[in-house]
């Protein structure tokens, strides 16, 4: 039936272009009657709402002058659509995938990579005319109209307030109802999108041919469009039958509707999309009412180096932090130029160390001209199974990548064309596939996945293999029935031929290995020092003993030289081959070897290149500082602790590695110490911190002083179950006894850290330690599970979420008969939660606030609270503010980073990346909006509510007077 539906469709949708000699748009017959509940007008109120919905899931491309080329298209092709009543909006986003879509309210959104993936203006004007067919029939809003009459029963809505609260309702209730939309919903609203987009298309003046070239090239369909015979059997993906459907109705096409241009690349589309792949956002203005003062720090603190190089001539270093790449003159002992780029996980110099090649996570690739500074290529890679991990060839001609199905693909980088294809290379297992999809990297983690890339020094040959990671094995009855298999293949990248390694290499290749030279591996097949050594490639023959052991291994410029990660006593340790001894080792995250030099970064965040000095026996413990060098900061968005004082006159703030205590009124850093947890800073610039535990150092508590700089030791914490939050400390500690511990008996394949914090997740006593009265202010013993808690630093409450249907909830319940009452009110608890609120200064319980999730609709995360106010992020996006009193939720916002201001009730959240919006918590409305330069990194209001600081990503203060802060007008009700 399914067939045959779709070959009608065929049918419907071709005669529809041969009846229509003038291009006429086709009569729109499947949504004539559709049921939609939302007038234009209304609609426009719904897109703003859902667009508000989507804030975080992708950062917008906010440039007048490259929307304007896009806005454009749009404008030539809704002159052939008909009138919808919606007032169109286009958007160009950064996301990670090549993709289009459309929202209610006439909202269009192109992402990034798509337009890096169009070879011409008629293939963007065809995915723009397919959303436009989408908005046309207000795909949308029927949709929510149905999903509004199935769960909420609502059949009509009314004025901007009864949308927003429907809209709000319709999320927290989506789980309460079962969906009954029909399979195949989303392909008939595709083919009808295509239908109106075509006639759009031709009517512009676009070639309607450039539908079929570009969703042929975005799916991988090479041309493949199925057969009615295909059909029935299964072999046709479902885009492929699609891709058919879209060639037969370009076949019938009247002549005169042909009568466009060719789908070539012109000069201005070829800018354009250069403007776009190339652009980020530097220029944007802060707009900031009521700005009392602007200060950046100096210096600024700045994250992690990464990755460190010499070029092979030691001319040049690279290094590359979370925000950035730069390009080091070693020998003027300054940097050249830096090119902003987010989480680089590959970066090489190469043609004869004149250009300089990276690669992002999201497979943004980039080359630069180090003479000129300038990039000579960016592109956004696509393939259609995303890569799941991939390498960069050093020549920075190739991706070697792993997709989503296990496939293996070498891609272009000059072109974005795919030039090797392996089917699945390796079968995983379901435990094994889910375990690859859904496995986070931790601190301490080398980062080694599921497989291994190796690419040869001169890029000729790359050797893939299931590493010796993540394995499994099922055994019965003591023998071994089946188990991960080491697999390696190689491709030789100047004929794109299949090789196979011989001899050890597949064993080799499994474990940490690399190519010293272009036909030689340092390896070792076993978990033996003394099988290592540097095999022949393709071979596998050992060529010399070379006694090793290391979780990952690195390439440097001096092939004698290769890095090991992690030594016994050091992160990372520089190794010479020729003589199997570990020449020195250090707490880094990179070194970088050439010569008798070598480069990292300090403590200070400066690089420091040393000459080592060597003794007899090849080692090394000493050296010459013969350069530090200071490279530009960019932005700083993984602020670990960020604290201010009441006065808004110091900051305290730390990244995993480095912070420090800075006087907000000069911008001075004052302080400056290792990384620390948190904190808490007064109007002196006096500041208590926690500090992790460090090499033999246990975490502690420590004294920092601004007025001279002195940081004095407090006292040493636990290791586990202590955690600072402002001036308070919470303490869990547990209830076990050792012989309880000892009874439970078993081995365990947790580490010891794991198993202390395991202890620490039942029969625990919490306690609160107020640090300035140097006493426990509030306490609880936990027999069951401790629950999820936040801790508001500002205002010292603690926040515990009492999940209704565990144990520790229902327990939780007993101890009240007036709280059972309030949840079985509820009805099912399934996933519902009680909130207990509790005043760390008073050590006394301020209320309870009780959640009603609509079977899981939404669920709730970290939260704020001060004087009667609850504030909660959720997992749709909003902002959920409570009352405790009541109980009652008052406001939903939409947004992330929050702050509250009890005093004055007002609220600030951000909106979007940038986008910080002031409310009343009295009405709801929106006072005011300040537009940052950066994103926000954290906000707080002053003690007496007439002040606001925002501190941004750029690391930049604003204090804001908000006595001076106009009213804007409300928007209309319609």
């Amino acid at each position: 039936m399914k067939t045959v539906c779709s070959i009608l469709l065929v049918i419907v949708f071709c005669s529809a272009f041969s009846a229509a000699q003038t291009c006429d748009p086709p009569q729109i017959v499947a949504n004539r009657n559709t049921g939609n509940i939302f007038t234009p007008e209304q609609e426009m109120i719904l897109g703003e709402l859902t667009l508000n919905r989507l804030a975080s899931d992708f950062r917008p491309i906010r440039s007048p002058e490259l929307l304007a080329y896009v806005e454009r298209i749009g404008s030539e092709l809704l002159k052939h659509f008909p009138d919808t009543g919606l007032k169109f909006t286009f958007h160009i986003i950064e996301y990670p995938q090549a993709n289009a879509f459309n929202i209610p309210g006439g909202h269009v959104f192109l992402t990034r990579k798509l337009i890096a993936l169009s070879a011409s203006e008629d293939e963007v004007a065809s995915v723009i005319a397919h959303e436009l067919g989408h908005a046309a029939v207000r795909h949308g809003s029927q949709d929510i109209s149905e999903s509004m009459r199935r769960v909420l029963n609502v059949t009509s809505v009314g004025d901007r307030l009864d949308i927003i609260d429907k809209y709000n309702r319709l999320i927290e209730n989506a789980r309460t109802k079962r969906s009954t939309t029909r399979r195949g919903h989303e392909n008939e609203q595709q083919l009808e999108a295509d239908k109106l987009g075509f006639f759009a298309m031709v009517a512009a003046g676009y070639d309607p041919n450039a539908s079929f070239t570009f969703f042929d090239r975005l799916t991988e369909s090479d041309g493949k469009t199925g057969s009615w015979f295909s059909d029935l059997f299964g072999n046709t993906r479902p885009e492929q039958k699609r891709l058919r459907e879209i060639a037969k109705a370009t076949e019938r096409l009247p002549q005169e509707c042909r009568a466009g241009r060719s789908a070539t690349a012109t000069d201005d589309f070829l800018a354009w999309q250069a403007d776009v792949v190339r652009f980020r956002e530097a220029n944007r203005e802060d707009v900031i009412p009521g700005l009392m003062w602007k200060r950046d720090l100096e210096p600024k603190i700045r994250s992690d180096v990464n990755i460190i190089k010499f070029s092979h001539d030691g001319k040049y270093l690279l290094a590359t932090d979370d925000f950035a790449v730069s390009v080091i003159d070693r020998e003027g002992g300054k940097a050249i130029f830096q090119a902003h780029a987010e989480d680089v996980t590959e970066a090489y110099f190469t043609n004869e160390n004149k250009e300089v090649v990276f690669l992002t996570d999201n497979l943004r690739f980039e080359r630069w001209n180090i003479e000129r500074s300038d990039p000579l290529e960016v592109r956004e890679l696509v393939l259609r199974s995303d890569c799941w991990e991939q390498a960069l060839s050093p020549d920075g001609k190739y991706l070697a990548c792993v997709d989503q199905a296990t496939n293996v693909n070498i891609v272009d980088t000059k072109t974005g064309k795919k030039v090797f294809e392996k089917k699945k290379f390796y079968e995983l297992t379901v435990f094994e596939y889910l375990t690859w999809l859904t496995r986070t990297r931790r601190e301490n983690d080398e980062d080694v996945g599921f497989f291994r890339i190796g690419f040869s020094p001169d890029s000729r040959y790359v050797m893939f293999s299931r590493s010796n990671k993540h394995r499994f094995r099922i055994r019965v009855d003591g023998i071994t029935a089946v188990q991960s298999e080491n697999t390696a293949f190689a491709v030789d990248t100047t004929t794109m031929k299949q090789l196979s390694p011989r001899g050890s290499l597949k064993k080799i290749a499994s474990r940490p290995y690399v190519f010293v030279e272009p036909d030689k591996v340092l390896g070792n097949p076993e978990p033996k020092l003394e099988t290592g050594g540097v095999f022949s490639f393709p071979d596998g023959k050992r060529l010399t003993k070379v006694e090793f052991g290391a979780e990952s291994v690195g390439r440097t410029a001096n092939p004698r030289v290769v890095t090991l990660k992690p030594l016994q006593n050091a992160a990372i340790g520089i190794y010479a081959v020729d003589r199997s001894i570990i020449i020195t080792g250090m707490d880094k995250n990179d070194i970088a070897v050439w010569e008798d030099l070598i480069a990292f970064e300090s403590a200070g965040g400066k690089i420091v290149v040393r000459k080592l000095k060597i003794d007899a026996d090849g080692q090394s413990d000493s050296g010459t500082d013969v350069a530090t060098i200071d490279i530009p900061v960019g932005v700083m968005n993984n602020i670990r602790t960020s604290e201010i004082s009441d006065d808004f006159s110091w900051a305290a703030l730390s990244t995993r590695s480095r912070g420090g205590v800075w006087d907000l009124k000069t911008g001075e850093r004052k302080i400056f110490t290792r990384g620390f947890l948190s904190g808490v800073v007064d109007a002196s610039g006096n500041s208590v911190a926690m500090f992790p535990k460090f090499r033999n150092e246990k975490p502690s508590l420590a004294f920092l002083q601004s007025s001279n700089g002195q940081a004095q030791l407090m006292g040493e914490l636990p290791e586990h179950g202590v955690t600072q939050h402002g001036r308070f400390l919470l303490k869990r500690t547990s209830l076990d006894t050792e012989e309880s511990r000892k009874g439970s008996g078993g081995s365990s394949q947790m580490t010891e850290d794991e198993q202390a914090a395991a202890r620490l997740r039942e029969n625990v006593k919490l306690e609160v330690f107020d640090i300035v009265k140097n006493a426990t202010v509030w306490t609880r013993n936990f027999t069951k599970a401790v629950p999820r808690y936040s801790f508001d630093t500002h205002s010292g409450r603690l926040i515990l979420y009492w999940w209704l249907s565990s144990d520790a909830g229902k327990a939780r319940l007993q101890e009240s008969s007036a709280l059972a009452a309030k949840a079985a009110a509820l009805g099912n608890n399934q996933n519902n939660y009680m909130i207990d609120v509790i005043d760390s200064y008073e050590g006394k319980l301020v209320g309870n606030v009780f959640i009603d999730t609509g079977r899981g609709s939404f669920s709730v995360g970290s939260g704020r609270s001060e004087r009667d106010w609850l504030v909660l992020r959720d997992s749709e996006g909003r902002v959920l503010v409570y009352s405790i009193g009541s109980g009652n939720l008052e406001h939903r916002f939409f947004g992330g980073k929050v702050a509250v201001n009890p005093t004055m009730n007002q609220l600030v959240v951000e909106t979007f990346p940038g986008d910080v919006a002031l409310y009343s918590l009295d009405s709801g409305e929106k006072i005011n909006d300040f537009t940052l330069k950066g994103e926000l990194a954290f906000a707080r209001f002053s003690l007496d509510g007439k002040r606001l600081f925002l501190f941004s990503d750029q690391q930049t203060g604003y204090a804001i007077d908000l006595t001076k802060v106009p009213q804007i007008k409300p928007k209309d009700i319609f």
